[in-house]
């Protein structure tokens, strides 16, 4: 399930766990463009600090940000507010996920490889699809096994430490499941200058391409593209720490 982001909220983007969809996002809105997508209206499911939603809205996209975590959503509306920006916003559970339709995109990047079964990844995919008008694209990553493999491969290490905040991580991989678990362990400054520690983390699990692809093409959807992180068309051989996947309602 979902990390606690009541706590990663405090070091989401200090510790770069924005970059991904900052940086693919205009990629992504791109590539749809050049095979045939139009559409203004996006649905950001798991919108997290909101980098894609700011990017889409400057870009006079219709957003609609949707993210399960409170803390999260806060962050992504004062960034929001302070530009200016026309975003519509839900606090909703992917899979419990409702009263969103009318939708010519639904994005989630960076997302789906948080919850714990293919069960629930099925849900995740029939809600997405009921935002959806017909015809119209879901665009979502995975991690391959061997990008959580990669991911993993980094040990324990420090990743942020200055005169007011210190975080550690500690990487673990069960195999047999194909799940990766990394704790954060963060000690923060306060104003009478003792130190508090808190303790998260965040575990994400994987699955084969062809069953992951499998599944979304049995949820409603024809998938149109399977790409490597680079936006070009993934091969079974090929050395890649996620796949994009867009998929389109039927």
């Amino acid at each position: 399930m979902p990390g606690d982001y009541s706590v990663l909220s405090t070091i989401h983007d200090e510790i770069g766990m924005d970059a991904f969809a900052r940086h693919i996002t205009p990629q992504i809105i791109n590539f749809a463009q050049r095979n045939d997508w139009l559409g203004r209206q996006v649905v950001d499911i798991g919108c997290g600090s909101g980098v894609s939603i700011r990017w889409l809205a400057q870009h006079s996209y219709v957003v609609t940000g949707v993210d399960s975590s409170p803390a999260m959503l806060n962050i992504a509306k004062q960034v929001v507010a302070s530009q200016s920006l026309n975003v519509s916003w839900q606090q909703q559970d992917i899979l419990e996920m409702n009263n969103i339709g009318g939708q010519d995109l639904a994005l989630c990047l960076d997302t789906l490889h948080e919850f714990s079964s293919l069960r629930e990844l099925e849900r995740a995919f029939k809600n997405i699809g009921d935002t959806l008008k017909e015809g119209k694209l879901l665009i979502f990553d995975m991690y391959t096994i061997e990008g959580l493999i990669k991911r993993n491969s980094l040990g324990d290490f420090l990743e942020f430490d200055n005169n007011r905040l210190c975080i550690f991580i500690q990487n673990r991989f069960d195999y047999e499941r194909q799940v990766q678990h990394r704790d954060y362990i963060i000690y923060r400054k306060q104003p009478d200058d003792s130190w508090i520690r808190q303790n998260t983390q965040r575990i994400l699990r994987t699955y084969p391409v062809q069953a992951i692809v499998a599944l979304v093409n049995r949820c409603g959807f024809e998938v149109n593209y399977v790409l490597n992180s680079n936006l070009t068309p993934h091969r079974p051989s090929d050395s890649t720490e996620r796949v994009i996947i867009i998929a389109k309602k039927r």
